[in-house]
C-alpha cells in the first residue's frame, strides 16, 4: 500500500532526533577542540619563533654597536696615551676594560655582582684628519686635527684655533703616543701669536704626549676625542639587564681607573634585554702579526701594556618574554643563562625560559698596529 501524501509530507517535516543532535554536538566539540588546540599551538610556536628572533637581533645589534666604534678607537696613541691621574701622568690604553668575573662586575664605574665586562674607548672626532683650522658650512668647528708650533710643555702654541671646540676633550699626538687635554680653552689669533690652547692638565709637571723628549713637539697634532664607556645596567622601564653608553670625563672613579661616567649627559640605551657582555683583549706578545699566536687576557687594566692587537666581545641577549612547552604550562628546560668566555653559570643554575642568542665579533685595531712600525 502506498504512503498519502499526508503522511509523506509528515515525514519530510520530521526533525532530527535526540540522539542525532547529541552525536553532531559531540563532533563539533571534537573539532572545535581540535582547531583550538591547533591555533594555540600555533599560537606559541610563532611567540616561541619570534622571541628566538628578538634575542638573534637584540645580540646582534648590541655587538655591532660596539665594534663599530672599538674599529675608531685609538687613533693617534698605538703607544699608549698619557692621562693626568690622581695629580701624576699616567700612560694607558686607549682601549681598556675591567674583567666583571674576577669579582664583581660593573654597572656604570661601581662593582655589582652580575659578572659582566665592561669597554673604556678614546674615540677621535671622525674628522680629525681633515683641512686644518676649517670650519663646518654653518660656521662650527669641523674637529680636523692643528698643528703645534713650538715645542715644551704647559701651553700649546698652534698654528689655528677654528678646528678645536672650547671646553671639550682633544688629544695632542704625536701618531706614537698622546696626552688627553681635558677642558680645552683657546686664545684666539692675533698678529704676534698664530694661537694657544690651554687645559686643565698644563700644569702638572712634565705632562706631554712625549716625557722622554721634554715635552711635546712642533708638528705634533691636535684634535677632539670622546672617552665613551659600554656597560650593563637595569633598564628601569623593563626591570632586565640593558646595554648602555655613557659619554665620560678625565676623573678617577671608584675602581681607580682615570675615567668616570659625565653625569651631566644621561647615558643612551644602547639595546634593551642584553644579559651579558665579555671582552677579551688579543695581544701580539711574539710580534708576529699572526692573529693565530695571540694571547688572550680577560680584561685590561688602564695602564699601559704594549701589543694589543684585537679586541672580542660577546654579547648574550633574550627576547622580551619567556617561550613556553607545548602546554603553555612551564618555561623550556632548555633555556637557562649560558658560559660566555671566562664568565660561568653555577651548576644548579634554573631555567627560565628566555632563549639565549650568543653573539660573538672580533675585530684588528688598525689605529694600535703603528706601534709596531
Amino acid at each position: 500500500m502506498s504512503m498519502s501524501p499526508f503522511r509523506r509530507r509528515a515525514a519530510s517535516r520530521r526533525g532530527m532526533t535526540l540522539l542525532e543532535t547529541m552525536i553532531v554536538v559531540v563532533l563539533a566539540a571534537i573539532v572545535i577542540a581540535a582547531a583550538t588546540a591547533l591555533l594555540l599551538a600555533g599560537g606559541r610556536v610563532v611567540h616561541n619563533t619570534e622571541h628566538t628572533a628578538d634575542s638573534h637581533d637584540n645580540s646582534r645589534i648590541a655587538a655591532e654597536s660596539i665594534m663599530n666604534l672599538v674599529r675608531q678607537a685609538g687613533a693617534g696613541a698605538p703607544g699608549g696615551l698619557w692621562v693626568v691621574r690622581g695629580g701624576t701622568p699616567v700612560r694607558t690604553n686607549p682601549i681598556f676594560g675591567r674583567d666583571g668575573t674576577t669579582g664583581a662586575g660593573t654597572t656604570g664605574n661601581i662593582a655589582n655582582p652580575d659578572g659582566s665586562d665592561d669597554l673604556w674607548l678614546v674615540l677621535p672626532d671622525p674628522n680629525y684628519m681633515g683641512e686644518p683650522c676649517s670650519l663646518t658650512p654653518g660656521g662650527q668647528p669641523s674637529g680636523a686635527a692643528v698643528p703645534v708650533t713650538k715645542a715644551g710643555t704647559g701651553a700649546l702654541n698652534v698654528n689655528c684655533v677654528a678646528s678645536l671646540r672650547p671646553g671639550a676633550l682633544h688629544v695632542a699626538s704625536n701618531m706614537t703616543t698622546a696626552a688627553l687635554l681635558s677642558n680645552v680653552q683657546v686664545v684666539p689669533e692675533n698678529p704676534s701669536n698664530p694661537g694657544q690652547v690651554l687645559y686643565d692638565e698644563q700644569g702638572v709637571s712634565g705632562f706631554s704626549d712625549a716625557p722622554e723628549k721634554g715635552g711635546f713637539q712642533s708638528g705634533d697634532w691636535v684634535y677632539p676625542v670622546r672617552l665613551v664607556h659600554f656597560y650593563l645596567a637595569i633598564n628601569p622601564t623593563t626591570g632586565r639587564n640593558a646595554l648602555y653608553r655613557a659619554e665620560g670625563r678625565v676623573a678617577q672613579d671608584a675602581l681607580g681607573r682615570p675615567y668616570s661616567d659625565d653625569g651631566a649627559t644621561p647615558p643612551l640605551l644602547v639595546q634593551d634585554y642584553v644579559e651579558d657582555f665579555q671582552v677579551s683583549f688579543g695581544f701580539d706578545t711574539k710580534n708576529l702579526a699572526d692573529p693565530d699566536q695571540y694571547t688572550w687576557s680577560h680584561g685590561l687594566a688602564p695602564e699601559f701594556a704594549a701589543g694589543l692587537r684585537s679586541v672580542r666581545v660577546s654579547v648574550v641577549a633574550t627576547g622580551s618574554n619567556p617561550r613556553r612547552d607545548s602546554q603553555s604550562v612551564a618555561v623550556l628546560s632548555a633555556d637557562k643563562p649560558m658560559d660566555v668566555e671566562n664568565h660561568t653559570q653555577p651548576p644548579a643554575v634554573v631555567a627560565d625560559g628566555f632563549f639565549r642568542s650568543l653573539y660573538t665579533r672580533r675585530v684588528e685595531l688598525p689605529n694600535l698596529a703603528a706601534a709596531s712600525l
